[in-house]
């Protein structure tokens, strides 16, 4: 096994192995299957005979410890550990309903012949190009294994106790071979149909028989078992002249059969059309392979099917056989024992890229591709968060958005559906687990307010008579990346100024350049001495405007008296609450139509200012903003999210829009184009009308529809990326994470005990 992962398997016969992962074919569109088939059946027509092709799908069970230490939080003896105790004792329930224990692991091993190890490299780029090309058109990410990860690989199936520890340097040292870095102490082939390698037992089974309307289920339901497996399928394609030779010389040893049969009955007085049944079907079954092969860009291959399992208990591992060989007769296949062939079976088995159980099906490409490698997807990353369990496997799903290309998202539901609930719970996701990340919110119905409370958050209630002060000014030093501040600062005073006295007709130029001037003069003495010099507020730049000579500074000073001095003027002061904590809710509810649009604008930029401060810093900023459909009618407010979500990846912000009303969103052209541009969206149950929008929107197949059609509270559809994901989410109602994020009135007033705190 060289270092580049090319593998000299025997003198002149090389292989190379990628990782390929999963894609929904079982979820899919009825046209998107027949698409994913077809352009399967391109990748295998694209193999000449030159070439093999070993596809290995493997469950591999885990160390339960190590997976748990990856899924929970870990404590950190701060007042939130009793939060953690409590999630953590909620993943170790999750985990159990699922197979969370087995890791689920497809890779693609391709050998051919060449004379040196120098002539393979160009030879085997070639078809890594070609064949990853192909995987990538199917949806697959592809990851081509390096020496060092084949090694691994195959260390983990005849050690799969031990830990693998061999690097390159070991040859330099000492006289092994890098075979020796993954043989096990000992091999046993004493039995006719088992053999033991370590302190393991293992058997292989084959494919034995097919029906003749072999469905494409067989793959994604053998792999569904929870046991340590192993399924490999050897393909090779087979010359077309060798092959139309070898069906025409079937066809013309039958019709010599047929006659045989014609002349017996004519003899015996009997019709002469009278022939075997059997022989008839395999007569007709050999014209249409013909046909196949003439007609409908069909090759021929040998195809040899294996499946293997061990255990380190004989009695675990006749289970585990009898659940392989029960899911195989309920596709209508029989698998059988490998009698004497155990040694071969093994080494064919593993990922290199040779078969040596000469026990083939000669298949076509369509019979062949029926063997589909695709099944469920799961999403479980390490380092990831938790967003319930997917809704086919039961499995757990862990997933990181900030590895997304654009993490912005979209949850969408109707009311009851359980979006705020699904908000809230990423967001103590963040807070429990994350602490280089901020949580900023926008709250229009005072929904988080517990949530706030229990994790020490600073609730901030904006209204005309709110003893709670926003500074319009307040500044960073970051606040227009590597520009002036002040110049993008009198950008926004200006907005502002238009928003207030402005009216239809907006500003004029010699207002413009009033407000200009002054915005800086009011920064000047903080900017020059920030020690002596607080940040200004609206009174300072009204007081600003008052001195200068021109008649329209006049003019503005009087129009902005009100919002000054007068009813309006809670937006004058200096900032006096704690926009640094880590949980930041901007409680909006009770902004009144005077102030609804300059709140919104003072929120929005209170929000730039905290995401600028937390980029210099290397901290993100998570921000949610409830009620997205309501803000989006602001027209100030929509460019500001439009051009939040197109800037948020370089700024290290993740915004988060939560709607019930999918149709009133998608009227606005602004919003299609930033739901486009979120990679994650989460969609809870949805209206009839939302439904349909949403399908041709997102290309949702009719078996996904149907996990958000009258669904229950928390179950759903994920989109992270590529991946689409059904998903469930029951979280247990007896603890205080689920008091502080429900929002249903009778949960909301019960009085909940705290349960016992078990260390996890």
């Amino acid at each position: 096994m060289f270092e580049d992962g090319i593998c000299e398997i025997i003198e002149g016969f090389y292989s190379k192995t990628f990782k390929f992962s999963d894609i929904n074919y079982q979820t899919a569109k009825r046209e998107e299957q027949v698409d994913i088939f077809s352009r399967y059946c391109e990748a295998l027509n694209y193999c000449d005979p030159s070439v093999m092709l070993q596809i290995t799908i493997l469950n591999r069970r885990i160390d339960r410890e190590s997976f748990q230490q990856n899924m929970f939080s870990p404590l950190v003896h701060d007042a939130l550990d009793p939060y953690r105790r409590e999630m953590n004792g909620m993943l170790a329930e999750k985990a159990l309903e699922g197979q969370n224990s087995i890791l689920r692991e497809k890779y693609l091993t391709f050998s051919t012949y060449a004379t040196t190890y120098h002539a393979a490299i160009p030879i085997l780029a070639r078809l890594e190009t070609d064949l990853v090309g192909h995987f990538k058109a199917l949806g697959c990410d592809t990851h081509t294994l390096s020496g060092l990860e084949r090694l691994e690989l195959l260390h983990n199936q005849f050690r799969p106790d031990e830990r693998f520890s061999f690097t390159y340097d070991h040859l330099v040292e000492s006289s092994l071979t890098t075979k020796d870095a993954i043989a096990p102490d000992s091999f046993n082939f004493s039995e006719k149909d088992t053999f033991e390698f370590g302190h393991h037992t293992g058997q292989v089974l084959y494919l034995k028989d097919l029906p003749p309307d072999l469905s494409d289920k067989l793959i994604s339901e053998l792999s569904d078992l929870p046991i340590d497996m192993t399924i490999t399928l050897h393909i090779k394609s087979v010359e077309q002249d060798k092959a139309f030779a070898l069906v025409k010389q079937k066809i013309s040893f039958m019709e010599q059969q047929k006659i045989d049969e014609q002349k017996k009955a004519l003899k015996a007085g009997y019709d002469v059309d009278m022939i075997p049944y059997e022989l008839r079907y395999s007569l007709n079954e050999a014209e249409e392979l013909l046909d196949d092969l003439q007609n409908k860009n069909q090759r021929m291959f040998k195809v040899t099917l294996t499946v293997y399992t061990f255990s380190d208990d004989i009695e675990a591992l006749n289970d585990n056989i009898y659940q392989i060989m029960a899911t195989a007769r309920k596709n209508n296949c029989k698998m059988a024992r490998l009698e004497y062939l155990q040694r071969e079976a093994m080494n064919s088995v593993m990922p290199v890229g040779r078969n040596h159980v000469e026990i083939e099906r000669t298949l076509t490409t369509a019979s062949t591709a029926i063997f589909v490698p695709f099944t469920t997807q799961e999403l479980f990353q390490n380092g990831g968060m938790y967003y319930g369990l997917n809704a086919m496997s039961r499995n757990l799903i862990f997933f990181d958005r900030k590895t997304l290309k654009a993490p912005n998202g979209v949850i969408l539901g109707t009311p009851g559906s359980g979006k705020s609930f699904a908000a809230k719970r990423e967001m103590v996701n963040v807070l429990l687990n994350d602490p280089n990340s901020e949580v900023l919110i926008i709250d229009p119905e005072r929904e988080y307010t517990s949530l706030a409370q229990g994790f020490d958050g600073e609730i901030i209630h904006i209204s005309a008579g709110s003893k709670a002060h926003i500074n319009p000014l307040d500044i960073t030093m970051d606040y227009a990346d590597e520009d002036d501040p002040i110049l993008l600062k009198a950008e926004f005073v200006l907005s502002l100024c238009e928003l207030l006295v402005g009216g239809k007709q907006g500003l004029s130029a010699a207002q413009k350049t009033v407000i200009d001037r002054a915005c800086k003069l009011t920064y000047q003495p903080h900017f020059l001495n920030p020690a002596k010099n607080p940040v200004p507020t609206l009174k300072d730049f009204y007081h600003v405007l008052l001195m200068q000579p021109e008649q329209e500074a006049q003019s503005l000073a009087l129009s902005l008296e009100l919002y000054i001095n007068g009813t309006l003027s809670v937006f004058s002061h200096p900032t006096n609450v704690d926009t640094q904590k880590r949980l930041v809710v901007y409680d909006i509810r009770d902004l009144g139509k005077q102030l609804r649009t300059m709140g919104m604008l003072i929120v929005l930029d209170q929000i730039w200012n905290r995401i600028t401060q937390n980029r210099a810093i290397g901290k993100r900023t998570w921000i949610y903003i409830d009620e997205f459909q309501l803000l989006l009618v602001n027209e100030y407010c929509a460019n500001y999210f439009f051009e939040l979500w197109s800037r948020a990846r370089k700024w290290g912000a993740i915004p988060t829009g939560i709607t019930q009303n999918v149709e009133t969103l998608l009227l606005s052209d602004l919003a299609r184009r930033m739901l486009s541009n979120s990679d994650f969206i989460m969609m809870l149950n949805q209206a009839t009308s939302d439904r349909m929008e949403l399908a041709g929107l997102l290309n949702i197949s009719n078996k996904q529809l149907s996990y958000v059609t009258n669904s229950e509270a928390g179950h759903g559809l994920l989109f992270a990326g590529k991946s689409i994901i059904p998903f469930i989410d029951k979280f247990p109602r007896d603890t205080q994470l689920y008091r502080m994020m429900t929002t249903k009135i009778e949960e909301v007033t019960e009085v909940i005990e705290p349960k016992e705190q078990v260390e996890v």
